[in-house]
């Protein structure tokens, strides 16, 4: 669990500390208004290398290299116990416990000089460097002949196994199992191995005939050798064309050639495994590039590296979704460690839907193999939208931190009154009526004073006069600067919104109809059938209003609220409603 992280003079943080408490393997959406310090929440991560935090001068806190920057990790390990690492200008021990890479957006405004006078820019995307230095292209050093030599009088049962070592996908797997591939090279195994090798070539016929006579009395033999068996079955899987005898005979080759040179055999793999790597890649990208500019890997310098045209040449959906997922791909190529953090700097803010849609696919198949590998991924998501209201955010189990969590309280009372009208228990009638009259705007009477007793809520506010009151000088609070209950003054702001447009109707009919449509922005909506036109703040302001009616458990009601009272706009907007 990634606990607390604490950064000190970076770009624009002075000193925050954060007590998140994340759990890993799930996309984790950080949320903070525009301002808080979300880039350099991001800037922080990007400045540690392997030795220490390296600032560029824009970066320094105040632009001020006296302040010192810091970066603090608490970490819970998976034995329950707790560390704590920390990263300066001068020393990182973070990076030897956990592994970190940043995706922020990757275009920049480029001078190309002046004409007649007048200064030019062009918007550039950078170029995105997939892998730092291609590794040598090695090949695997295997000789059919040789083996042949190697298995005896009857080596025309062994098959050619250039077949797996051109298969990119099954010499990933074979990666995977170095260890077994030296073990099976034991004394006692091998010696297994060798017994059945020469009853093998005790026998006679072709070599149809002996594979027939193999499968039915050595096979078997072969699937009880540990080690052996784990390569065996390895290829057996594999759509190689190999009878299942053939993949474990191709598995006494590949431990011969593994443990005849064990650096050249891991040296070939990795090359493999960066072709390999270099065709997914290449695949992905062609399957969301839709422009008309060839966008793909090129092998440049000893790195491969996407270029993109300029930004002018691709739209921005194009430009931000192909960019992410090359920045995806040097990120699991640069996250190697069991415990890793990804952060996404408001890349997911600018997505359209569908980008959106396939951004998540990829974070979720990346968890997936993090989690297959038995390693731990914390994607942290940073984003100025609250991804409760933000329907785009599809993760199917995504968890919402707030960075900027508020210290303003809530009426307990309102609080428990939104629970009761949530709660599914409680007489409907009553539930109804705090739905209608109370967080809605209801001149009619009623007096639901006994219940409101019995339910430990202020027996005042069943009656709706004395609510809308509590609620008119909860909003007056928050506008003279005083203690505020930030769900009174979004109910205020309701009530008082459609009173104002009820007031306008003057048709008794036409106000029927206002007061018993549902939702305050289709009873404006109404409203205006009738002539009633209300300002457009009114209807923006919903983001207030639609909020703070409703009590979610189990998650931060306040902050997303607060955040957006203390928006200088929104509140001249509330201002201008109760003037």
């Amino acid at each position: 669990m990634l606990k607390v992280i604490e950064i000190e003079n970076i770009k624009g943080i002075r000193h925050r500390k954060f007590e998140l408490n994340i759990t890993p393997n799930k996309p984790s959406i950080l949320v903070a208004p525009n301002g808080f310090g979300k880039s350099s929440f991001a800037t922080a991560f990007k400045s540690m290398n392997n030795n220490r935090i390296k600032l560029h001068d824009d970066d320094l806190y105040s632009e001020n290299a006296a302040n010192l920057p810091k970066i603090s990790i608490e970490y819970e390990k998976t034995d329950g116990t707790t560390a704590n690492f920390e990263a300066t200008n001068s020393t990182n021990t973070i990076s030897g416990e956990i592994d970190y890479f940043v995706i922020n957006n990757q275009t920049t405004p480029k001078g190309i000089g002046s004409q007649y006078g007048t200064a030019t820019a062009t918007l550039e995307i950078k170029d995105v460097v997939l892998v730092d230095r291609i590794p040598t292209n090695v090949a695997f050093a295997y000789s059919n002949t040789n083996a042949r030599s190697k298995f005896g009088q009857n080596s025309k049962v062994i098959p050619n196994i250039n077949t797996i070592l051109s298969n990119l996908k099954l010499v990933e797997k074979l990666s995977e199992n170095y260890q077994t591939l030296q073990r099976a090279n034991g004394t006692t195994i091998q010696r297994r191995i060798n017994t059945i090798i020469s009853n093998i070539n005790t026998q006679n016929g072709t070599a149809e005939i002996l594979l027939t006579w193999i499968e039915a009395n050595e096979l078997n033999s072969f699937k009880q050798i540990e080690y052996l068996n784990t390569i065996g079955n390895l290829i057996n899987e594999f759509d190689t064309n190999f009878t299942e005898t053939q993949s474990f005979l191709a598995a006494i080759q590949l431990i011969w050639l593994y443990n005849q040179d064990m650096n050249a055999f891991k040296n070939a793999c990795v090359f493999s495994n960066y072709r390999l790597d270099k065709q997914k890649f290449d695949d992905n990208l062609a399957t969301f590039n839709c422009t008309w500019k060839s966008i793909r890997s090129s092998e440049t310098h000893g790195k491969l590296v996407v270029k993109f045209p300029k930004a002018i040449s691709i739209s921005n959906g194009q430009r931000d979704i192909l960019s992410f997922i090359s920045l995806l791909f040097r990120a699991k190529r640069h996250l190697k460690k069991s415990a890793n953090i990804l952060i996404i700097d408001e890349v997911f803010d600018y997505l359209d839907d569908a980008n959106l849609t396939a951004a998540q696919f990829y974070i979720t198949t990346l968890i997936d193999e993090f989690k297959e590998n038995n390693k731990r991924i914390y994607p942290l998501i940073l984003t100025h939208l609250n991804p409760n209201y933000f329907k785009n955010f599809a993760f199917n189990n995504q968890k919402v931190y707030y960075l900027d969590k508020s210290n303003i309280q809530v009426n307990p009372h309102i609080a428990r009154m939104l629970r009761v009208r949530a709660d599914k228990t409680v007489d409907e009638l009553l539930r109804n009526d705090i739905s209608k009259h109370l967080v809605h705007y209801e001149p009619t009477h009623i007096n639901r004073r006994n219940e409101f007793r019995n339910l430990n809520i202020p027996q005042l506010w069943g009656e709706a006069e004395n609510f809308y009151q509590f609620l008119f000088d909860e909003v007056d609070n928050y506008l003279n600067g005083r203690a505020f209950c930030p769900f009174a003054v979004c109910g205020g702001v309701r009530v008082k919104i459609e009173k104002v447009a009820y007031d306008k109707l003057q048709d008794p009919m036409n106000q029927n109809i206002f007061l018993t449509t549902k939702m305050t922005r289709p009873k404006l909506e109404k409203a205006e059938e009738f002539g009633v036109i209300s300002q457009e703040s009114h209807f923006l302001l919903g983001i207030i209003y639609n909020e703070g009616m409703h009590w979610k458990e189990n998650q931060d009601n306040v902050s997303p609220i607060a955040s957006k009272l203390e928006n200088l706009v929104i509140k001249k907007l509330i201002k201008d409603i109760f003037v």
